[in-house]
């Protein structure tokens, strides 16, 4: 029985179950094709090597096979077809609900092999190669049949694709020649030498519209613009002419001027008896703004067409952008009006206020095997459970500036127990209370000179208080910043330029002595009154790439810094400076460090039902100067349902540290490296999906100082072997307002264990199959996609 592996009894169970149900399915999907009728299986491209891209090719065939999960294995949704038909009677495939909903809903038809697709298929790839430049190209294809099913190979031979050797550029307007000449020397599509590519030559089309149109051409549009191209079939080469006619019944172009803009508020009639103003008018902008609480000039700043200016398509874009983002209508409607005889474009906007102010509620259960208190400072055998309840009270705009204002209170209370005995349960409380302010277009940000190429300006100001009162501990912390925040499609920036938090804490004199002297030394170093002021800069990008076929690419990065202000003081200001001291702030520790940090996630999508999704997550804190360690709430955790799957919330690290050695403090460190892979597929549509996925990572400290114990100090030889690593399945189901996820996680090297038990799958570490999933796997339960 060794070729069954480490587990006889278990693999023999389910590989039978297993293979039998896939056998039924077969049978039933066999029973719905018709007599002298073959599936459709397969298509695949031949393409010639170093030309044009098998998959692109492969996204024009419009005959296409069942869709399939699992790694393109598994038709389920034909599956699902087959088992709600009923063959012998089929009157009830749509009388019996079950078998209806399985046949219309969940499931799929089989695709039938089609040969008049296959030509169409074979004729639309060839119509793509023709548009990227290959006019000579060539598709065919080749049906083979099997006993019940046929495949598809599309033959393509694409050719050489013709090069542009020549480009004229002739407007019917002559006057907008130079200008066009500009314009035209600025888009890579009129590169010389390059491909004729069609698709690249529309795109121009439209991007020449809209800067004509900028700059005050209003009646540009793509369907003006037409290309002639002369080609030459023995260089493969062709000369493209661009005509640009002129708009209907016009001998020349007209340029245009905004004019005036009228914008009219609709609200609700309780605002009739305020005291805000009933309209608001200023240099060719003309606000009706209905008694609601809006102040006038702050409509202006977010309305940026100005009278007199040239038109531009751009800036008539921006402004409903802005009004869209202020997040008070819910609505805008914007159109303009053509006054031809005094060549002015009159704007008007339509927006529908929705209620200012709004509550929140959400409850929240938590369960912790190992607590889920914010710092964590319980031993390896406790275990917590609770309720929690978020209330927040939310106002669209606080003082008439279009602020958004937000004040929340978060209540956690968990009662905490030892394992094996139930009878000494305490309990703990977390209380805290947060308010946001964000002011679009303020002050601050208006003395930087960023209006063009950002479309959304924030000043944010936050303030919040933050209790804990844990059987082993007392805490209470109380953090306030300042941010600007700077978004365009896709990129956004944010700069902290004063993050004050100032925390007390107290440890219970009972739980102190329970740890060992180490971690008592280095609990009472990270676990103290202790100021820090932090600067933070940080950016994201995204590319919004979502579709079938495309690469979506996320990217986060972030430096902090603490405490250098006061150093700096004390260079400059204090006689007997001492760089090797540490010093304090109002007789309270501040730290002094450094963090960087950067995460990257890509996403593949194969199709409507499979993707694959990739991410790396890396931060450092590094304590300089005034601070050996990095203070508890800056330091780094991994672990849990975002994060390494096969371990608890702060279960693993750092390095090698192993499990018996005390304190959930141990559970924390400078240095962060991870990596996720997922594969997602879709199961039931609409519904459930499932992912198989594998993690891998560990936290490390960069030095003794900030380790408890001494364990977890990286170290180039030993690197490797304390990465851990872990796979598993999930689950994932949609229920419209959220995605509930549940994740099985079971690791595959477990860091923490003695060098040559490391690999827990393996019988040497674990001994049987039932004794890993009872003492090695892990459930992960949480709210939307883990990255």
């Amino acid at each position: 029985m060794s070729y069954l592996g480490k587990y006889p009894k278990f693999y023999p169970k389910y590989l039978w179950t297993l293979l039998a149900i896939t056998l039924i399915h077969a049978c039933g999907v066999k029973k719905s094709i018709p007599e002298n009728r073959y599936l459709l299986k397969r298509n695949s491209v031949i393409v010639p090597k170093k030309s044009v891209s098998a998959s692109e090719l492969k996204a024009q065939i419009l005959h296409n096979p069942n869709k399939r999960v699992l790694f393109n294995k598994l038709p389920v949704f034909l599956w699902a077809y087959s088992l709600g038909s009923s063959f012998k009677h089929p009157e009830l495939n749509d009388s019996i609900p079950w078998r209806k909903k399985l046949r219309n809903k969940l499931g799929e038809p089989p695709i039938l092999i089609d040969t008049a697709l296959a030509a169409v298929s074979a004729e639309n790839i060839g119509n793509h190669l023709f548009n990227l430049g290959y006019f000579d190209n060539r598709v065919s294809y080749i049906v083979t049949f099997g006993k019940h099913k046929a495949e598809v190979d599309y033959i393509v031979e694409p050719g050489k694709p013709y090069r542009l050797n020549s480009f004229f550029r002739e407007p019917a307007d002559t006057a907008l020649k130079p200008l066009i000449d500009t314009l035209v020397s600025q888009n890579l599509a009129y590169r010389l030498w390059w491909p004729v590519n069609l698709n690249a030559l529309n795109e121009a089309k439209d991007k020449l519209a809209i800067e004509l149109r900028d700059r005050g051409y209003y009646d540009a549009s793509p369907d003006l613009f037409r290309y002639e191209i002369d080609t030459l079939a023995d260089k493969k080469e062709g000369a493209v002419f661009l005509k640009l006619n002129n708009p209907l019944n016009q001998s020349k172009f007209q340029r245009y001027r905004f004019g005036a803009t009228y914008l009219n508020i609709i609200c609700s009639d309780i605002y009739l008896e305020n005291q805000w103003p009933h309209s608001y008018s200023t240099k060719g902008k003309h606000f009706q703004l209905n008694h609601y609480p809006i102040k006038g000039n702050i409509m202006e700043q977010v309305v940026t067409i100005d009278s007199g200016r040239w038109f531009s398509q751009s800036v008539t874009n921006q402004t409903y952008v802005a009004l869209v983002e202020m997040g008070l209508f819910s609505y805008v409607d914007l159109h303009q009006e053509v006054d031809t005889l005094n060549h002015f474009i009159i704007t008007k906007i339509e927006a529908k206020a929705i209620p200012r102010i709004y509550t929140q509620i959400e409850p929240q259960a938590l369960y912790s095997p190992q607590g889920s208190s914010g710092t964590n400072f319980q031993t390896q055998s406790q275990r917590s459970f609770g309720v929690a309840g978020i209330v927040s009270l939310n106002n669209r705009n606080a003082l008439g500036n279009g602020e958004s204002l937000k004040i929340s209170s978060v209540t956690s209370y968990e009662a905490i127990f030892k394992r094996g005995d139930n009878n000494n349960i305490r309990y703990g409380l977390q209380q805290g209370f947060n308010a946001r302010l964000s002011l679009p277009n303020f002050s601050l940000l208006d003395k930087i000179n960023v209006k063009n190429s950002y479309q959304r300006k924030n000043t944010v100001f936050s303030l919040s208080y933050q209790f804990e009162n844990n059987p082993n501990f007392k805490r209470s912390s109380l953090p306030a910043s300042i941010s600007l925040q700077y978004t365009r499609p896709n990129l956004s920036w944010y700069y902290t330029p004063v993050e004050l938090s100032f925390n007390r804490n107290a440890i219970s004199a009972a739980f102190l002595p329970t740890l060992p002297k180490l971690d008592q030394d280095f609990v009472k170093r990270v676990f103290t009154d202790q100021i820090i002021t932090a600067a933070k800069f940080g950016g994201l990008y995204t590319n919004n790439k979502n579709k079938p076929g495309q690469t979506y690419f996320f990217g986060r990065f972030g430096f902090e810094t603490s405490g250098n202000l006061h150093r700096l003081a004390r260079y400059l200001f204090q006689d007997n400076y001492n760089p090797d001291s540490s010093y304090q702030f109002m007789g309270v520790n501040y730290f002094q460090y450094a963090k960087i940090e950067s995460e990257i996630r890509i996403k593949r999508t194969i199709d409507e039902l499979n993707s694959i999704t990739f991410r790396a997550n890396f931060g450092m804190a590094i304590p300089y100067w005034n601070s050996s360690v990095i203070p508890y709430d800056k330091r780094y955790f991994i672990g849990g349902s975002n994060s390494l799957r096969g371990w608890r919330p702060r279960g693993i690290g750092p390095g090698n540290t192993p499990k018996s050695s005390g304190s959930i403090i141990d559970r924390s460190g400078e240095l962060l490296i991870e990596a996720n892979l997922e594969y997602r597929f879709t199961l039931v549509k609409n519904f459930i999906e499932s992912a198989i996925f594998i993690d891998a990572g560990n936290i490390w400290n960069l030095s003794k100082e900030g380790s408890a114990s001494g364990y977890g100090v990286i170290q180039r030889e030993t690197f490797l072997p304390e990465v851990a690593m872990n796979t598993g399945i999930g689950f994932r189901f949609d229920l419209s307002l959220f995605l509930f996820r549940i994740d099985l996680g079971l690791p595959i090297r477990d860091p923490s264990k003695e060098f040559d038990r490391r690999w827990v799958m393996t019988k040497n570490a674990t001994g049987n199959f039932s004794n890993y999933m009872r003492n090695e796997s892990a459930i992960c339960i949480g709210i939307g996609y883990p990255f």
